[in-house]
């Protein structure tokens, strides 16, 4: 499958975009720190500052975001995922917080 991440231009031009469909209110309330990661086949991967954000784009503006992105893109986009920054939209490779056991933190040994 074609991936690939849009340039700065593109992801600025689908951002004006967004504000001016949606208004200064709702661009500001939900889509401010949205960026698009990638663009797989026709699914557009994309993070959101907070949860609740990246839900509400996702189920209640998703249909819009895909049609101008696939405007400015020119390229088919069917889907849209949408979830909070820094996550990682394959399953298998979420995130994990290395957590150091019990001895290594009480040992007296000190970190490099």
């Amino acid at each position: 499958m074609i991936s690939f991440r849009p340039t700065n231009i593109q992801q600025f031009a689908i951002e004006a975009k967004l504000n001016r469909l949606f208004g200064a209110e709702v661009y500001d309330r939900l889509f401010l720190g949205f960026e698009i990661v990638e663009v797989v086949g026709d699914e557009l991967r994309a993070w959101s500052p907070s949860e609740h954000c990246a839900a509400v784009i996702d189920i209640k503006h998703g249909a819009k975001v895909a049609w101008i992105a696939q405007g400015v893109l020119n390229r088919p986009i069917r889907k849209i995922s949408v979830l909070v920054r820094g996550l990682s939209h394959n399953g298998s490779e979420q995130p994990v917080r290395r957590r150091r056991g019990f001895a290594s933190r009480h040992s007296g040994a000190r970190e490099a």
